[in-house]
């Protein structure tokens, strides 16, 4: 049980810059990493040079149909700390945008702990990784709302908070939906995306009839992965 932090790029996440980035956050926010891997079991101790060489290793890429051979370069690693792990995968695509991504786990204790900073720390991670969408929910939201299917064809659901850049906001609020439903919060980015907040607390059993209601509000089909308006997000 825990709560995810997931983030959407479609930037090239396996460069120094962000690597970087990412673990100052980490520690600025007092979140330890203690062992790190390029799979499991994850238990090569975080040195910070090593890390970044790790996060920013190239593997062969993508699996390209039409010449049957792997193409671009490809890349992630994993790490843990107390009461945590992370997880970061990134393709490289030779001629067009790829959707790169990041999730931070935390366990239930974890984040009460630090409950007042989440808002702060998923803000950090939308602006450092220049996210093209991203959500924080309770684990078992993920599994109620999952419609199969990829970012770049459905949206994966609302969730406790949720990041819409600018591509998302002008797909979303059509007649004002998106800005007019009732949020617990929400806050507008100066690039034009938006967080919103479901509901003060995830754990909230009120958060499962919330969950719809939103997706009413905005357009149950959007999150089917079956309309044909939907953003071309690998070429923006």
């Amino acid at each position: 049980m825990g709560v995810l932090i997931t983030i959407y790029s479609t930037k090239h996440l396996g460069i120094e810059k962000f690597a970087n980035s990412f673990f100052d956050l980490m520690f600025d926010n007092g979140l330890k990493i203690e062992k790190i891997g390029l799979f499991e079991p994850v238990k090569q101790s975080f040195e910070i040079d090593n890390a970044v060489k790790m996060w920013t290793e190239q593997r062969p890429g993508i699996y390209d149909f039409d010449t049957d051979k792997m193409i671009g370069k490809a890349g992630g690693m994993l790490g843990k700390g107390k009461g945590f792990w992370f997880s970061t995968t990134w393709w490289l695509h030779p001629n067009e945008l790829s959707m790169n991504y990041l999730i931070l786990h935390l366990n239930n204790k974890l984040f009460n702990e630090i409950r007042k900073d989440n808002f702060t720390l998923f803000e950090e991670l939308v602006d450092r990784f220049d996210a093209i969408y991203g959500y924080v929910t309770e684990a078992e939201a993920e599994d109620r709302q999952h419609t199969t299917g990829k970012l770049t064809n459905r949206l994966p659901g609302i969730f406790w908070i949720n990041y819409f850049s600018p591509v998302f906001v002008d797909y979303l609020n059509n007649e004002n939906v998106l800005f007019g439903f009732p949020w617990e919060n929400i806050k507008e980015f100066n690039n034009g995306g938006v967080i919103t907040q479901l509901i003060e607390n995830p754990f909230d059993e009120t958060i499962v009839d919330l969950e719809k209601k939103a997706q009413y509000a905005l357009g149950l089909n959007k999150f089917k992965g079956n309309v044909t308006d939907y953003p071309n997000l690998l070429n923006l």
